[in-house]
């Protein structure tokens, strides 16, 4: 008997969820990018449960018609294809008829359509078996597609999901960057019922953009505009000395669609020249690329991010000229217009909200300093925020799924977890370096020791010494924090703003002080105590919640020490930072002050030695 046999198109299907449906916000993104194309004004997302629970998404668009909406189910059915030759000429954000099939096969399905005009429109539903039934209903033009009980039918995935707040986060990443794309089209995304933002229809990038990422991000942006061998080179990159730590916020749009490309990230630091930050920052952008369709492919990943041009050199080339022209006439003000106030909306006692304050002041960012044309004014205690819904029926779940804190010990290994527990007694009495001979690469402090050179790196050792002095407040109940002078506005997506302030305690109990004021805008008023001579807490907060996000394997037990390994990891000195002696000899005293000094909290030494024998064996002496 032969052992070849064609698999079943369920199980085929199965098979292609496992690369086009990822997660839940990959379902969101290819129901999205179907509503996209069929022409919506309008499009409205709501999840429960992280999207395990229920993704629903809703447009106005032009509906199909009966037999259409069947043969939507079946795979590889599509209208965007009908000849080979469409396949390099793709002008549509959908186009292989994978998603709807592969979606369908691993959660319970149902679409409900009807096109502008007809009488009536179809409701399909599929049952766990695989078979597929209609009847007639009625409802508003357009599509809405319900998903329930995602992967039900696949456990293995499921169990792979982060945690619910991490799959929350890049729903509405996922939804931001869509409607940062389409500006002329309306979103609306509920998670659990709350809205977490509704954009109008019709709107342009610069408003979207200050709607989305609020009124200071918006106000250090330069236009872009430029054209080149039938390309052009729209919208906005950030003013130097305003940068990020990763280039999440480096946002590419080709053809309408979001893409990750090396290519245009080459072409955004080569504009730059001799203006680009320091390694390990990268400014913010939002770049759009139209070209010919031909001149790009788009089939090349299951998820439509990576594209690959004919030309990498033109289009690096020709960013590279945007983003340097709107650099050299940009001036002294950034061209992005500020949004007048809105007065209407003021109070009639005359007192005006907290958050119209912060929307009115301007940070300008030069050389990573800022100054604040408006003081700001302690915030007010905030009210105590809403938990969310819990249905009929239901047990409330535990916080432990999405928001960590330090309180709760145990003893199960995470990633990212500190590599050992803190000792009540110092481990190490050996040979420890006091005196500072020099500094080599802006790295390694090279000391004098009993039997040959000694090493430290500055980066470790100021870890180390940080993270203890976290765990020792934390150990006494409360963290010690230092009052800032004024609160100072940290800027970041509404997306990311959300998360952060869902795990504002994680963060209180390090010793920050988190405040909302509205939009993407949270004040810091409160920073660890010791952390006045650190890296600026604008750039610590983002990159600890970036690491949260990516890492939410983390759960109680662990979630203490890796929090404070994390916080301390990124307030710490960097490599290549200059340190005078005298801070030096300050950094080599406390190191030795600590209970386990010649490891940092992942692992790595602090310091290695060179001894006299490896010395005289290297220089051919013995």
């Amino acid at each position: 008997m032969g052992k070849i046999r064609v698999m079943d198109s369920d199980l085929a299907n199965r098979i292609a969820a496992g690369e086009v449906i990822e997660r839940p916000a990959s379902v969101v993104k290819e129901l999205a990018e179907n509503a996209l194309d069929a022409g919506a004004k309008r499009i409205f997302v709501a999840v429960e449960r992280a999207g395990t629970r229920l993704i629903l998404v809703r447009d106005d668009g032009c509906g199909m018609s009966d037999e259409d909406a069947m043969l939507s189910l079946q795979p590889h059915g599509t209208s965007k294809l009908t000849t080979a030759e469409d396949l390099d000429n793709i002008r549509t954000l959908g186009f292989r008829g994978e998603a709807l099939p592969s979606i369908a096969s691993v959660s319970r399905f149902s679409l409900t359509t009807r096109e502008p005009g007809a009488a009536a429109g179809i409701r399909i539903v599929r049952g766990d078996d695989g078979s597929i039934s209609g009847r007639p209903e009625g409802g508003p033009a357009g599509t809405a597609v319900e998903v329930r009980d995602l992967f039900y039918n696949t456990p293995a995935r499921k169990k792979f999901l982060k945690s619910p707040g991490t799959e929350e986060h890049h729903i509405e990443e996922t939804v931001l960057t869509l409607a940062l794309g389409h500006p002329e089209t309306g979103f609306e995304l509920k998670i659990d019922n709350r809205t977490a933002f509704s954009l109008a229809a019709d709107s342009t990038p610069e408003v979207r953009i200050r709607e989305l990422f609020g009124r200071n991000f918006s106000a250090n942006l330069f236009r872009l505009d430029h054209r080149e061998n039938g390309l052009r080179i729209t919208g906005f990159v950030a003013s130097p000395g305003f940068t990020r730590p990763s280039r999440k916020e480096q946002r590419i749009f080709v053809n309408a669609r979001a893409v990750d490309s090396p290519a245009v990230w080459r072409g955004i630091r080569d504009g730059f020249g001799t203006l680009a930050p320091e390694s390990g920052r990268f400014p913010p952008a939002v770049i759009f690329i139209e070209m010919d369709p031909g001149e790009v492919d788009v089939n090349v990943h299951p998820a439509k991010r990576e594209v690959r041009f004919r030309s990498e050199f033109a289009v690096t080339r020709a960013v590279a000229a945007a983003v340097g022209n709107a650099l050299r006439g940009s001036g002294e003000k950034p061209p992005l217009p500020a949004a007048e106030p809105d007065v209407s909306s003021l109070p009639l006692s005359g007192k005006v909200p907290l958050s119209n304050i912060i929307d009115a002041a301007m940070v300008r960012y030069h050389a990573r300093q800022e100054e604040a044309a408006l003081p700001l004014p302690p915030p007010s205690q905030p009210e105590a925020p809403e938990e969310d819904p819990v249905p009929a029926g239901e047990e409330a779940k535990t916080p432990s799924a999405d928001v960590l804190t330090l309180t709760d010990r145990g003893r199960d290994q995470a990633p990212y977890a500190p590599r050992a527990a803190i000792p009540e007694t110092p481990v190490f009495g050996g040979d420890w370096p006091e005196t500072v001979l020099g500094v080599y690469d802006g790295t390694y402090i090279v000391c004098p020791g009993r039997d040959g050179l000694i090493l430290v790196d500055q980066h470790a050792a100021h870890e180390r010494i940080l993270f203890e002095k976290i765990v020792a407040e934390a150990e006494k109940g409360s963290a010690a924090s230092q009052k800032l002078l004024l609160p100072r506005p940290l800027e970041l997506s509404r997306s990311q703003a959300d998360y952060l302030l869902r795990n504002r305690k994680l963060f209180a109990d390090l010793g920050f002080d988190l405040e909302p004021a509205g939009g993407g805008t949270v004040l810091i008023d409160s920073i660890p105590a010791g952390f006045s001579d650190c890296r600026p807490p604008e750039e610590i907060i983002p990159e600890m919640l970036e690491e949260l996000i990516e890492c939410s394997e983390l759960r109680h037990g662990t979630a203490d020490l890796a929090a404070a390994a994390r916080a301390a990891c990124k307030a710490a000195v960097k490599a290549h930072d200059p340190r005078d002696r005298e801070e030096m000899e300050k950094l080599l005293a406390s190191l030795r002050g600590c209970r386990q000094g010649t490891l940092c909290p992942h692992g790595r030494p602090t310091m290695i030695t060179l001894s006299k024998r490896e010395l005289e064996r290297r220089f051919g002496r013995k």
